[in-house]
């Protein structure tokens, strides 16, 4: 719901980060849902991750045709490689006492700014993140993604709700640039392609506590779906990748517990070699899973206005703790690529 102007903090300004890499066909659209934005005023800066493609060219013809008082448009060089070296110089460049953060291949609500102003008129706040929800539902690999998408929304909500947030997503991303300053940015971490979302959150929980962070569960910003398993694949094992640079044994620990979750079930396999006893506690534990997933992950998705059929979460169901096994090999013992580079390329 749109807040009112006397709502809205006036003295704040707002410098919103975009890095890019080779996102030609995704940037019109994301400049689109830019000016449907009903806040003004505000900085985009976007950064160009050493592009590859016609986006730079796109997005310069973009700004000159939709050249506004209300909206300020600006394009910068990465001055390193790689997401986090994007939002660095970006940092650097905004004008921006809050930054707001998002991908290239995301679409925003009209109302995306006011929502996070209006948390931010709390002082102490320091750090808020929204849910993000892949768009496409026209077949199985989409409506799959959409519930996946579903179980990381409802444990993100459950560790902000604690006051210890241990993972969030950069698409729907804001904090203060003292903040972010002040904990030394991505120092400590550049070295891996993923994290530039989790890895600043961490250390801006560390440096004020978990109270000074929040989440803005109706702020949805919608991304879009992979398109084929290997790229799901590689994107999940991507993030995956994580769980062993946290050096909390605690948060490492959190982002263990689903795959470990999964692991037990396929474990479960097993009962079936013990008879009919082995087959009935077997058909039981799975159909306990089942129902749960459907109940829990159903809610969450309604909450967002998604209904699927209930075949697809009985698909999800069987497929996930193959899918979460494959990503946990690839994460752990995989190459981990990401727009035509790998980790190797930033030690």
């Amino acid at each position: 719901m749109s807040q009112s102007a006397d709502n809205i903090p006036s003295n704040e300004t707002l410098s919103i980060l975009v890095p890019f890499r080779n996102e030609f066909e995704n940037l019109p659209k994301l400049f689109s849902s830019l000016l449907a934005l009903n806040h003004r005023h505000f900085e985009v800066v976007f950064i160009d991750d050493h592009s590859e493609d016609e986006g730079l060219k796109l997005l310069q013809k973009l700004i000159v045709e939709n050249e506004r008082l209300d909206i300020r448009f600006s394009i910068i060089q990465n001055r390193g490689q790689g997401k986090k070296e994007a939002i660095e110089t970006g940092i650097h460049r905004a004008i921006g006492e809050i930054v707001l953060t998002t991908d290239a291949d995301c679409l925003l609500p009209s109302n995306w700014i006011e929502a996070y102003l209006v948390s931010f008129k709390d002082r102490n706040i320091q750090f808020l993140a929204g849910p993000v929800m892949s768009r496409e539902q026209s077949n199985y690999l989409e409506v799959f993604q959409q519930i996946e998408w579903g179980s990381i929304l409802l444990l993100t909500q459950y560790g902000f709700a604690l006051d210890k947030p241990f993972m969030c997503s950069a698409a729907n991303m804001g904090y203060r640039k003292e903040a972010f300053l002040k904990v030394g940015a991505y120092t400590g971490n550049k070295a891996y392609l993923s994290g530039d979302d989790e890895f600043l959150l961490k250390k801006i929980t560390q440096a004020y506590g978990g109270g000074a962070t929040g989440y803005l569960q109706g702020n949805m910003v919608w991304t879009k779906a992979e398109s084929t398993w290997k790229m799901l694949y590689g994107q999940r094992a991507r993030w995956a990748s994580k769980w062993r640079l946290h050096a909390s044994f605690s948060h490492a620990l959190l982002a263990l517990i689903p795959f470990l979750i999964q692991l037990f079930f396929l474990g479960s396999l097993a009962l079936c070699s013990l008879g009919w006893l082995g087959l009935l506690v077997f058909f039981y534990l799975w159909s306990v899973k089942i129902l749960i997933e459907r109940k829990v992950l159903g809610r969450v998705l309604k909450d967002f206005g998604l209904h699927h059929k209930i075949k697809y979460y009985f698909l999800t169901s069987i497929c996930h703790p193959f899918y979460v096994l494959n990503v946990g090999m690839q994460a752990a013992f995989g190459k981990i690529q990401w727009k035509g580079r790998n980790s190797t390329q930033f030690n």
